[in-house]
């Protein structure tokens, strides 16, 4: 087959022409035309439906942002003094005519409550004592029933004890290889004023009587005894010298001891090596007088301090009076007769004071949210407080309350803290309580005042 000779198949372009193509083209715009038009007002629809809704979004927040903020603080007004000052007449003491004396109430005070005006340093012979006995209790503490520690007298203690007997001081007898425990030196140191145990007592606690000494003047300053000094355990140097005052600080100290309290309280005191020996101070253990110790010596003539309990209409009260440098006949005696008579006399001074009230209304919550129907409430006192004082003495007074969002929602009665009151020796405390429910603010408060 000549290939050459076949007829080719004939092909037509059907493409369109100029004034086809103008139409597509008009169409192809038209409906672009109409998609941005849709677009648009579809925009134009949706926008303040999505700021609405923005809008309640952020009031939501805020909304909720409100009421979970913290309230404000309640605030409290306090109707509590920050001190008072017992009431009452101080009794007429019969001070002594001469030298100078001071009174003090060991169960109120451990400072003197009343004194003659006149106070200076003078000798006090034995009742430097009182300071060495303190000291010793102090390092070798005792329960009521205990003996303490015991001491093997040495060759040198019963050497100390014929020392002192040739120089006409007031001891009592030891012997090398004795034992003695401490509660048997406190009695012969207490009781029957003993020099020789003061010094064997000092140098046992110090290692030295000069080192105990020391620690006796550091106590005096620690404790506030102006015009103090001590040079001797015994009080048998003429330099040892202190005021009424400060004896008598020292006295209502050493009797708020209970072991103290019972040896100076022995009429008799028996002991191994010299039998039984009645007290130096022969009025202490007969009677009201409880206690406590005397002194003589030529430079600081009669010195005493005795304590008696006299019943009272407060009931049993305990007074300690001091009386030093009484002179001429009998001084001691003197001393202590005047001392018996003002420590009676001083127990009748005291008063029985209500230095708080049941359900006393010591301050109140101010609510801020508070309304008629709402009110903010008063902060009592549960139970009522009352207390032995001496006219003129200090009570103070501090609120200590919870944090008082604590007690929104609390019934009445919650207790919302206490109030502190103190007064020498003495720290109570009694709850405070609210007398209403403090309830919680409204929504409608909190969205307008948070």
């Amino acid at each position: 087959m000549d290939l050459a000779n076949i007829e080719k198949p004939k092909y037509t372009s059907k493409l369109p022409s100029l004034e086809c193509n103008g139409h597509y083209r008009q169409l192809g715009a038209s409906l672009v035309s109409h998609m941005h038009v849709s677009l648009s007002r579809r925009r134009r629809r949706t926008l303040p439906a999505t700021l609405a809704l923005g809008c309640v979004l952020i009031s939501v927040v805020m909304v909720n942002a409100r009421l979970r903020s913290p309230l404000p603080t309640l605030r409290v007004s306090s109707h509590t003094p920050a001190t008072i000052v017992a009431r009452g007449s101080l009794p007429r003491l019969p001070w002594p005519a001469q030298g100078e004396a001071a009174v003090a109430i060991p169960s109120i005070s451990t400072a003197a409550v009343a004194s003659t005006l006149k106070q200076r340093a003078v000798p006090i012979a034995s009742l430097a004592k009182l300071m060495t006995a303190y000291l010793v209790l102090k390092h070798l503490p005792l329960v009521i029933g205990s003996q303490g520690p015991v001491i093997t007298i040495s060759a040198a203690d019963e050497q100390q004890y014929y020392n002192d007997v040739a120089q006409d001081q007031s001891s009592v007898q030891v012997t090398a290889g004795e034992h003695l425990t401490e509660y048997q030196l406190l009695q012969a140191l207490l009781t029957r004023s003993a020099n020789n145990v003061a010094q064997l007592l000092a140098t046992w606690v110090a290692g030295s009587e000069a080192a105990f000494v020391s620690q006796m003047n550091q106590t005096a300053t620690r404790i506030g005894l102006t015009d103090t000094h001590f040079a001797d355990a015994s009080g048998f140097s003429s330099a040892t010298k202190a005021t009424a005052k400060a004896i008598a600080t020292i006295a209502a100290i050493d009797m708020r001891n209970p072991v103290f309290d019972r040896i100076v309280n022995e009429h008799t005191v028996t002991l191994p090596l010299v039998g039984t020996l009645p007290n130096i101070v022969a009025r202490i253990g007969t009677a009201n007088v409880v206690g406590i110790k005397s002194g003589y010596t030529i430079w600081s003539g009669g010195c005493a301090a005795i304590a008696t309990q006299e019943p009272t209409k407060v009931g049993k009260i305990e007074a300690v009076a001091v009386v030093l440098d009484q002179q001429g006949p009998a001084s001691l005696h003197h001393a202590a007769s005047i001392a018996e008579r003002l420590a009676n006399e001083a127990s009748l001074g005291v008063i029985r004071a209500t230095v708080a009230r049941s359900h006393q209304s010591i301050g109140s919550l101010k609510v801020p949210w508070a309304t008629s129907t709402q009110p903010a409430s008063n902060l009592i006192l549960s139970h009522a407080l009352t207390a032995n004082l001496w006219p003129g003495q200090k009570v103070t007074y501090k609120l200590h309350l919870i944090a008082a969002s604590a007690l929104i929602g609390t019934a009445p009665g919650t207790v919302a803290g206490y109030l502190q009151v103190q007064w020498p020796l003495h720290n109570e405390r009694i709850s405070v309580v609210t007398t209403e429910r403090i309830q919680a603010p409204s929504d409608w408060w909190r969205l307008v005042h948070a």
